[in-house]
């Protein structure tokens, strides 16, 4: 096939250069499952407007709520279990105050039969010596025998009263350890009641703090949009099993939208942050100011461009990937330019036929600036001297054989 070539090479600068981009979302987020079920609704399509809180999916988990209800009655035994070692504590406390009230009767008890045993001894004394005295005086004639009856009869009950009281110190001795006993039994038994109440209060905080993320599961059942915004993408159908962290749909936001732009790397020294851009969006016929707030350096140093985020002041009724352009000044310098007919367009895409080794046309991507005069500037993608083919480029492949028409420079 036989066609029309020139040689690129640079011209002056045209001043300004027109950058194509897209409209995208400050705020992207991909919603996930957080629970594991299946998918009862999904009330949304890729494109809806949602607002804030809205319903995106609602998950059933049946079987989440039966481990809710089966803890439940867990609980329930569990606190049942609780009160029944609280009455059972309060019991041995009772009985350890009752067998402390019996020990301290028997301690009083035996202190009562320690004085009067004192008191019967003192007595002894005396009585012993009265009898004593009243034989000697019996003897001599000095008073009668019933004196000395009386003397001995006196001796003889306070003997008794002493056996008596050395008998009930005896047993106030037994009594005092039976009390001790029953001090130390019930005291173990307030403690293993303690025990068995302390248990039970924590079997209570494990099973309450097993049943928390249950219950936590059960509220992320319902999914809601977080921000207003547009349902970019669907992830997933009604009918579907979502697992823990499934992504359920893309949601971007429509509120808050900015423009992007890849910038050629000459650029740099006139692109500023907080510079005033005009951004032409042609589908819709309109411009929209907007402020440069981003420079975004590619990690590769080689790389021959750098993005610029730009925020809109106004985007009522625009959508996230809209097609737009901006204006951006060019420092003087010269650049490569070719004729418009040399320009193949598909869409967004654009490109160039070079004529390479053996006169076959590759089709070489461009990214192409400011239309003047029928030229194009093109921005990357070109050298300087290279022949590219200017005319009837619609009838040509990529990788076809041509015989190239040298017309001369463009």
């Amino acid at each position: 096939m036989e066609v029309e070539t020139t040689l690129t090479k640079k011209a002056f600068s045209l001043g300004r250069t027109s950058l194509n981009g897209a409209l995208e979302a400050v705020e992207t987020v991909t919603i996930t499952s957080r629970v594991m079920g299946q998918i009862k609704t999904l009330p949304v399509q890729q494109g809806d407007r949602v607002k804030a809180g809205q319903i995106i999916a609602i998950i059933d988990v049946r079987d989440i709520e039966a481990q809710r209800n089966h803890t439940s009655a867990v609980i329930s035994q569990v606190q049942a279990s609780v009160t029944v070692a609280t009455v059972a504590e309060t019991q041995a406390l009772a009985n350890k105050t009752q067998a402390q009230a019996q020990l301290n009767h028997a301690e009083a008890h035996y202190q009562e039969a320690e004085t009067k045993l004192q008191e019967a001894q003192a007595q002894l004394g005396e009585a012993r010596l009265n009898q004593e005295r009243m034989a000697m005086l019996q003897k001599a004639g000095a008073v009668s025998q019933l004196q000395l009856d009386t003397a001995n009869t006196q001796l003889a009950l306070v003997e008794s009263r002493i056996q008596q009281t050395q008998a009930g110190i005896e047993q106030a001795k037994r009594d005092i350890e039976q009390a001790k006993a029953a001090v130390k039994q019930a005291s173990f038994q307030v403690q293993q009641a303690r025990t068995r109440v302390e248990q039970a209060r924590s079997q209570v905080q494990q099973v309450q703090a097993e049943v928390k993320p249950t219950i936590a599961h059960l509220n992320h059942s319902i999914v809601t949009a977080p921000f207003a915004g547009v349902v970019t993408k669907k992830h997933i159908e009604v009918g579907a099993i979502a697992s823990f962290g499934q992504p359920l749909v893309t949601l971007e936001s429509s509120d808050r939208l900015r423009f992007s732009v890849v910038v050629p790397k000459s650029m740099m020294s006139v692109v500023k942050q907080k510079d005033e851009v005009e951004v032409h969006l042609d589908t819709l016929n309109r411009s929209v100011r907007g402020q440069i707030n981003q420079i975004i350096l590619s990690a590769n140093p080689n790389s021959p461009s750098f993005t610029v985020k730009i925020a809109l002041k106004n985007t009522a009724n625009l959508m996230p990937r809209m097609i737009g352009r901006v204006e951006l000044p060019n420092e003087s310098h010269s650049a490569i330019t070719i004729p418009q007919s040399a320009l193949w367009k598909r869409g967004q895409l654009q490109g160039v036929y070079v004529v390479g080794v053996n006169n076959i046309a590759q089709l070489r991507w461009v990214k192409t600036g400011k239309v003047k005069d029928s030229k194009v500037e093109i921005i990357f993608g070109l050298k300087e001297q290279e022949r590219i083919i200017t005319r009837n480029i619609e009838q040509l492949s990529n990788g076809q054989q041509v015989i190239s028409n040298f017309v001369g420079n463009n």
